[in-house]
């Protein structure tokens, strides 16, 4: 849900605000088994999800909306949790016991290896939700696909990159947005995460009954 005019859309609940930002006293410390690995020079507890570190960001939903940029801990939330990513309610259907998805060209990436399912940073969104999305999100309107998911699970993140500096700090390498599976520990280790990246399992078509508009594209 990037690139939202304020004036046509509630803010999601996945969009960062301005006074969510929050320091990042970042260093590099000498892991027990040797070797460097990022770090927060306090860190807490939260700050290493899935092994790697996370930026850290509040979590009060004051500020002006940061249309192309997402809450860290909502986004990941919304991930583990299967939230929607507009109103931060459960987007899993009962009735079907599978979860709605809108999937886009630039949020999703087939697997070869998983010919039903896939990668996405994109959180899902309920089907109450997923109209006033389609309508207003002018990324949606470029590419969207609405499906049903069986189960997701973590398998990578998005993430900023770092090297050692002088004094065992932190040099942004200059790397935004780096993918990087979470079974690959030699590139966490000089990794802040900033989106949580999920594996979708058994992608099918929405259902034929879901009011789409003459925008929209279901799975076939």
């Amino acid at each position: 849900m990037t690139g939202v005019a304020p004036t046509q859309l509630r803010i999601p609940y996945v969009i960062a605000r301005a006074e969510e930002i929050a320091p990042q006293p970042l260093t590099f410390v000498r892991r027990p088994l040797g070797g460097l690995r990022l770090a927060y020079a306090d860190e807490r507890r939260g700050d290493r999800v899935n092994g790697v570190l996370r930026v850290r960001v509040l979590n009060n939903r004051r500020g002006a909306p940061q249309w192309r940029k997402l809450n860290t801990l909502r986004q990941w939330r919304c991930m583990v949790k299967l939230l929607c990513q507009v109103c931060g309610q459960a987007a899993t259907d009962p009735a079907i016991g599978r979860t709605p998805w809108i999937m886009t060209d630039s949020a999703f990436r087939e697997l070869p290896e998983d010919p039903t399912g896939g990668l996405t940073s994109a959180p899902p969104t309920c089907w109450a939700c997923i109209p006033e999305a389609l309508a207003t999100c002018p990324q949606l309107r470029i590419s969207s696909t609405v499906c049903t998911v069986a189960r997701a699970e973590p398998a990578a993140v998005l993430a900023d990159m770092f090297t050692p500096g002088p004094g065992h700090g932190a040099l942004h390498t200059g790397e935004h947005n780096v993918e990087i599976s979470l079974k690959d520990e030699v590139s966490i280790r000089r990794a802040l995460a900033t989106q949580l990246i999920v594996q979708v399992h058994d992608l099918q078509p929405a259902p034929l009954e879901f009011p789409l508009t003459d925008t929209d594209t279901v799975a076939s």
